[in-house]
């Protein structure tokens, strides 16, 4: 998977997502540390908690709140319209969008999740932007976390196995402070988040944009696309819908592998159903 982590620049991703970023949610004067992210994300990809401690970057380092078990990094919000709009705000949550294998002659998938949560508890202090990726992809250990990663990567994996491309990115660019301040500022904000989804899916091209939970739903149906893939979110607070949806994990066992192995086989029965249907895309 290593190799396949933000691997080719055929889509010219590697320069335009973080400019898209700079341009669109952090600020323009942002752009050098965005690349750097992207470069040590790259680097780092096998390190463990431990091992990123000391490998974060020229410039990056994680808020220091007493959690060591974190790979996230602060950066400054000097965007006119977010930087005003945060003013003496904490929480403030931004995760910068990750890919596997995309490729300009195969599929691709954007799996848009809901938004980039921060605990109040260990950010609340902190009025820097706390920059991860979705589903902290991006670092070993929490990948394989149960709690974690475990889910998203193990779909990940499987689409990827079959050389399908993945792209991960929120639909609610920003989280602050908790959930219901959150929500109620991506209200206010959702044109302007619905603007830059179509920015990414516009520069990845997607196959099958498959949305994770009611938020990214929300956004995609905003944007009039209708034949995307509705799914529920790949967490442990999900779990009674994903059970619902498939009905016989119960027997099986709701899983990570075994929840990644139902979500892979319907989102690549919908690739087909679009190869053979075109007029449906």
């Amino acid at each position: 998977m290593k190799n396949t982590f933000l691997n080719s620049n055929e889509l010219g991703l590697i320069n335009e997502i973080p400019k898209l970023i700079a341009n669109q949610l952090l600020g323009e004067d942002q752009l050098d540390i965005i690349l750097g992210r992207y470069i040590i994300m790259v680097n780092n990809y096998d390190f463990s908690y431990e091992e990123w401690q000391n490998h974060f970057g020229s410039g990056m380092q994680p808020y220091n709140n007493g959690d060591s078990n974190t790979t996230s990094v602060t950066m400054k919000i000097t965007h006119p319209i977010f930087k005003e709009d945060f003013k003496n705000k904490g929480a403030i949550g931004l995760d910068v969008p990750t890919w596997f294998n995309v490729k300009v002659s195969r599929p691709r998938i954007m799996l848009i999740a809901q938004d980039p949560l921060r605990s109040e508890k260990y950010y609340g202090e902190c009025h820097d932007a706390v920059v991860s990726s979705p589903f902290g992809l991006h670092d070993a250990t929490h990948r394989e976390k149960p709690n974690g990663g475990k889910m998203v990567y193990e779909l990940v994996k499987r689409l990827v196995d079959k050389d399908y491309g993945v792209y991960l990115t929120d639909a609610n660019k920003y989280y602050v402070g908790n959930h219901k301040e959150s929500n109620a500022y991506a209200k206010c904000k959702k044109e302007v988040y619905a603007d830059i989804l179509k920015k990414e899916i516009e520069l990845v091209q997607p196959t099958l944009c498959v949305c994770l939970g009611r938020k990214a739903e929300q956004a995609i149906r905003r944007l009039g696309i209708e034949d995307a893939l509705f799914m529920p979110h790949l967490s442990g607070a999900a779990r009674g819908a994903i059970v619902k949806r498939y009905p016989d994990l119960k027997t099986l066992r709701a899983t990570a592998e075994n929840i990644a192995d139902k979500y892979s086989e319907e989102i690549i029965n919908k690739i087909k159903e679009i190869a053979e249907n075109p007029a449906i895309e």
